[in-house]
């Protein structure tokens, strides 16, 4: 059934409740984008499909409701309390630790309250930010990765690496969170229309509103010429709202994606497909250039800094239909492309993240040896949160001779899930110049980020990266980071970061101790040389990458 996407992605079975006790609302977020609360974009639109989770909101579980729904099911009800008008929402879904319910379009603008009543109390209030447009677009790795989408122009077919939409293909994007409608049992369009941008380019779209489903909005829009890629970005905006991103496979003809500068064939994905799992090692060779931070005149932190590092995971093919891939390839979207991600400080660990990013570490030996100019270092297996890596131990002097050089890795005799390997050699491109460093101290979000560069191997790409980190509570305990990376080819020598890329990330915080205040946004230019591939026992596809990133300080206001 071509809904059963959005079906599934609405209902969930959670288990545990305490019968009898008074039930308790501890997180609010939108059903598709799962913005985080202090992120600029977090808000629920008036008319959209919200989730709440917490404690003993219902004593059973009731499954997906189809129309008419109800504001009362199983004797719990909904109350959104914003100054003196009060709203029920229209209940789709109930679990002891879930309810999924459709916010009326008449609630009003503003920052309101929200209680769940059943036969055990009321909940304490709960904060709800009501505006009036917040889209959360529908995904397959709840609210990142690929869009869960269809091309009207390839007879409804679901978009993937070999069913990719062709330049002036309509395609029908879901998502929930466009606007309020006069009856939100009828639905209808929603005005104005929501701007969409594909590969950063504004698209056409010819019809953005309700579904045939309460609350669940359709856009149709059509794709911008000129794009191709297996990750080219999607992202919505309604107003200064913007949706969380997504990828989508672009072809110049035919139905099969690619990007020229991947490291993984088709063949590789074809194997994927086949066997239902991937077994990958990346080793990495790196240097960051730290221009340090200036205080009364004298500069701390400056400095290069050389690092190898290597990591080998198993990947199941629904992981990477998930977006997992681009993970793994430490964000991969395709050239012109941006994506945005997004977690708190206290949350970086390997529990907390999604199913579809949990990978299974391969143990490759007890050391993997980086073989450079200047000799060999051990680089000792090492656990992080469950995560088995190899790095460069900490204090390692410079390795990297400035005029590059060659370097190899070895594991000696291997380990139990990676055999004996010695890679190829890779060397370092020739060096890009970033140019207008000076200008960008402050980035002004709405305003976009224009980087310039010089010099370069033609042949290989730059990454723009972006992080901005905003205090949670004031102490700074807990921060909330936007993180961004967009790519282009070095040849361009210039990428603007678009305004809806900022605007997606918090504003930066600051850090003051002694008089002295300093930003907690950083920006990095990285040029990485072309992949080279490697063999090993019981690994399918082995990539081995050398990069150079300069690092800018800046505030993102």
């Amino acid at each position: 059934m071509k809904f059963a996407g959005f079906m599934l992605a609405l209902a969930g079975v959670f288990a545990g409740n305490a019968l009898g006790q008074t039930p308790s609302v501890t997180k609010l977020a939108n059903i598709y984008s799962w913005t985080l609360p202090g992120l600029p974009n977090y808000g629920t639109a008036q008319g959209s499909i919200f989730a709440i989770f917490g404690t003993n909101l219902s004593s059973t579980t009731v499954p997906l409701q189809g129309a008419p729904l109800q504001t009362t099911l199983s004797g719990v009800s909904l109350s959104v309390t914003v100054g003196t008008t009060t709203t029920q929402p229209l209940l789709y879904f109930l679990s002891p630790g879930q309810i999924n319910a459709v916010l009326p379009s008449a609630t009003p603008v503003g920052t309101g309250t929200i209680t769940v009543t059943n036969s055990a109390g009321t909940s304490a209030p709960f904060t709800i930010q009501v505006v009036e447009g917040a889209f959360g677009l529908l995904t397959f790795n709840y609210g990142s990765g690929p869009l869960a989408g269809f091309n009207a122009s390839n007879g409804g077919a679901y978009l993937g690496f070999s069913a990719a939409a062709n330049p002036g293909d309509v395609l029908e994007l879901w998502g929930t969170g466009l606007g309020p409608v006069a009856d939100d049992t009828k639905g209808g369009p929603v005005s104005p229309t929501a701007d969409v941008y594909i590969g950063g380019i504004a698209a056409n779209v010819q019809y953005s509103g309700r579904s045939g489903y309460i609350g669940l909005d359709q856009i149709n829009v059509v794709v911008p010429s000129g794009l191709s890629g297996c990750y080219v970005s999607v992202v919505i905006q309604t107003g200064k709202y913007v949706s969380n991103f997504a990828t989508i496979p672009v072809a110049a003809s035919g139905r099969t994606c690619s990007d020229a500068d991947n490291p993984l064939t088709a063949s590789v994905l074809d194997q994927i497909n086949q066997t239902g799992s991937l077994s990958m090692g990346l080793v990495s060779v790196n240097q960051l250039n730290n221009p340090g931070i200036s205080i009364d005149g004298v500069t701390y932190g400056a400095g290069t800094t050389d690092t190898g590092r290597a990591s080998f995971s198993k990947i199941t093919s629904g992981q990477i239909d998930g977006g997992a891939l681009a993970a793994v390839l430490d964000g991969f979207s395709s050239l012109g492309s941006c994506f945005v991600e997004f977690f708190t400080t206290s949350s970086v660990t390997t529990t907390t993240l999604p199913l579809a990013f949990q990978f299974t570490s391969l143990n490759a030996g007890t050391e993997v040896n980086l073989n450079g100019p200047d000799g060999t270092i051990g680089m000792p297996l090492q656990t992080s949160n469950g995560i088995d890596s190899y790095a460069t131990p900490a204090g390692t002097a410079a390795f990297i001779p400035s005029s590059g050089g060659a370097f190899t890795f070895s594991n000696g005799s291997g380990g139990p899930d990676v055999g004996a390997f010695t890679t190829p050699s890779i060397e370092f491109a020739a060096p890009v110049t970033w140019s207008n460093t000076s200008s960008i101290s402050t980035v002004t979000r709405s305003n976009g980020l224009t980087v310039n560069w010089t010099g370069g191997d033609p042949s290989t790409h730059v990454a723009i990266t972006g992080i901005s980190l905003a205090d949670v509570n004031g102490s700074s305990s807990e921060y909330l980071a936007g993180y961004f990376s967009c790519r282009a080819p070095t040849s361009a020598g210039t990428f603007t970061v678009p305004p809806a890329v900022l605007l997606s990330l918090p504003a930066s915080s600051t850090i003051s101790e002694d008089g002295v205040t300093i930003s907690t946004g950083i920006l990095l230019l990285s040029n990485f040389a072309n992949a080279v591939s490697f063999t090993a026992p019981k690994l399918d596809v082995g990539l081995l990458e050398a990069g150079v990133l300069d690092l800018v300080y800046a505030t993102f206001k």
